[in-house]
């Protein structure tokens, strides 16, 4: 299984949108994290990168 951690702007620990998640699903100007207890956040702005490898993602807040 691959979870990831997606922070805010960079990788830093006071970064961090949400853990372990399991899906990101983008829709226009949103991103909609989910995690692995099927909890929910969306974030408005964009997917800078994800490292598949590493387990992290980089959004960008509009």
């Amino acid at each position: 299984m691959c979870l990831s951690t997606v922070y805010r702007g960079e990788k830093s620990p006071q970064n961090i949108v949400m853990s372990n998640v399991q899906r990101i699903d983008l829709q226009d100007d949103q991103i909609l994290l989910t995690d692995l207890m099927e909890r929910q956040v969306v974030v408005v702005g964009k997917l800078i990168m994800v490292d598949l490898v590493g387990g992290m993602a980089i959004v960008q807040e509009a």
